[in-house]
């Protein structure tokens, strides 16, 4: 059977990895330093196949097979015979080049080495390994099960035939694709998303509107599914944080994370994940 391996069981990893068992017939190795992270990202899975078989979308063999699929491990040693790996780490460059070395190491000569990473330089990322030519961007998003879009990023080595096995991977999975010839950090849309997300958050420090009105604003005058605060709470801000300093770092000015997104950081407010950011989702649980 074919294997798959998704390093890093958070948010990002669980969806991918869900993605994955649900679309191809292969083994999906699920790999995180915490067995607790490895659980939550069982249980989350889990409670997502569950509702694909109340919502008609799945038959329930079906989603018993793709989570049989799945396997979690604390060990990277068990994606060694992958022939495709995605890593889903926090949004660390030290790190992610750690991770790559380990797995250049560790996975065959043919693996495929992908980072979901939303904006770090895929060249920097496969300048840690022997074989920067089967480096590659595999930036999905969140929901990964829902977000049909699969930003493929091209490293300074990376090889036409990488790209091609990439995107042909994507499809399997039921995504479409869009290809970033150029490494620049942001890729697309993450530079075009922080630049949207800024404005909102200085409408929102200025006082031209609070956060559910600039929301309802920007759902209904954009079609967008949620609205920049609603997304700012999803995705987590102290990630967001991340992302805008690391584009601060690369374009200057323009990219200067608003000090609110600081001080909410600071304040452990993060989002869904601490159950209080722009929104109180303890209070929404209560039915407040």
């Amino acid at each position: 059977m074919e294997k798959v391996g998704i390093i890093g069981g958070g948010l990002m990893g669980t969806g991918i990895a869900y993605v994955v068992a649900s679309h191809i017939d292969a083994e999906t190795v699920v790999v995180d330093v915490a067995e607790e992270i490895l659980q939550k990202s069982r249980a989350t899975c889990e409670g997502l196949a569950r509702r694909a078989v109340e919502k008609g979308q799945a038959a329930e063999a079906d989603a018993k097979g793709w989570l049989q699929r799945l396997r979690h491990s604390t060990k990277k040693t068990d994606v060694q015979s992958a022939s495709f790996v995605i890593e889903a780490a926090p949004e660390d460059l030290k790190l992610k080049r750690e991770i790559f070395a380990e797995l250049d190491n560790i996975c065959g000569a043919e693996a495929i080495l992908a980072s979901n990473t939303t904006g770090l330089p895929i060249t920097q990322i496969a300048a840690a390994t022997r074989h920067p030519e089967r480096v590659i961007g595999t930036h999905f998003f969140n929901p990964a099960p829902v977000m049909k879009l699969v930003e493929i990023v091209r490293g300074f080595a990376t090889s036409d035939a990488t790209i091609q096995k990439t995107r042909e991977f994507c499809s399997r999975l039921g995504k479409e694709s869009i290809l970033v010839e150029k490494d620049y950090p942001g890729f697309i849309t993450t530079r075009v998303y922080n630049g949207y997300l800024s404005e909102a958050l200085r409408c929102l420090e200025e006082g031209v509107g609070s956060a559910a009105d600039i929301d309802k604003a920007c759902r209904l005058a954009f079609n967008h599914p949620m609205g920049p605060f609603e997304t700012l709470d999803l995705v987590g801000l102290d990630t967001c944080l991340k992302v805008a300093e690391s584009l601060q770092a690369a374009y200057g000015e323009r990219f200067r994370p608003a000090p609110l997104l600081r001080q909410m950081v600071s304040a452990g407010r993060l989002g869904r994940k601490s159950r209080a950011g722009f929104y109180d989702y303890a209070r929404k649980e209560k039915g407040a």
